[in-house]
């Protein structure tokens, strides 16, 4: 992934193209849904903190930075305003009853919580925030299923499911669109197969259902027993990036 930079003037009204930003970078770097949020939240309260407390005094510029190190994504904020130092930020207080309970320093806790690394620095006249995300790969693989799924059919698909498992995916995605016809004994091959995957912690989902074939999962109770999901990208979604 390239370096990439976003300047704008430090307000309040620019927060909305740094979301924007940080959001369409992150995704780009291949970090899942619930990590791009994380991503999200810690750069806005970055930007905010910058925006309300290092420009206090007067306006200027706020940079932000992204690119992918050594399997990290980095985000990198800049900013011309007073000198910041977060030993100075006192720890949030978050076991006060309500009405008695400071609400500083909780930006800060955030940042350090949901992100992987976040160190500051003030050099050349600039302060220098790089907060860092790593990007975990994600276990699932997607097999495509074709043609018919019957009892002829069931030992290549347990073998093609199979081959998923040793190439490392729990959690398996077996797609559905250009399936034409399936049988009952289709049904007790992902069954089993699904069985065993829940077994050691992983699942069996699946995506992109004609609707005949669908109505074969309903007419047996099989949705209940299967998740069924649209697209390839739903399907993926609770696991992590799409294929």
């Amino acid at each position: 992934m390239s370096f990439r930079t976003l300047t704008l003037d430090a307000s309040l009204e620019a927060l909305a193209e740094i979301s924007d930003f940080v959001v369409d970078q992150a995704r780009a770097a291949g970090l899942d849904e619930h990590a791009v949020w994380e991503v999200q939240l810690a750069a806005d309260e970055a930007a905010t903190n910058v925006i309300q407390h290092s420009y206090r005094q007067c306006s200027g510029p706020i940079t932000i930075a992204t690119q992918v190190i050594a399997n990290e994504f980095e985000i990198t904020i800049t900013d011309q305003g007073e000198p910041f130092n977060p030993d100075t930020v006192p720890e949030p207080d978050l076991v006060s009853p309500l009405e008695e309970r400071k609400t500083g320093g909780l930006g800060l806790f955030l940042m350090r919580k949901l992100m992987d690394r976040v160190e500051f620095r003030f050099q050349g006249g600039e302060n220098v925030l790089v907060m860092a995300k790593r990007i975990r790969q994600a276990d699932f693989r997607v097999v495509s299923l074709t043609g018919r799924i019957d009892a002829a059919a069931a030992p290549e698909v347990n073998r093609m499911v199979r081959q998923a498992m040793r190439d490392g995916g729990k959690q398996i995605v077996v797609e559905l669109r250009d399936v034409t016809f399936l049988s009952s004994s289709g049904l007790r091959a992902l069954l089993l197969l699904a069985r065993e995957l829940r077994r050691d912690g992983g699942d069996l989902v699946l995506c992109a259902l004609q609707p005949q074939v669908a109505e074969v999962f309903h007419l047996t109770g099989f949705d209940q027993i299967f998740q069924l999901h649209h697209t390839r990208e739903e399907a993926t979604a609770g696991f992590g990036n799409a294929a």
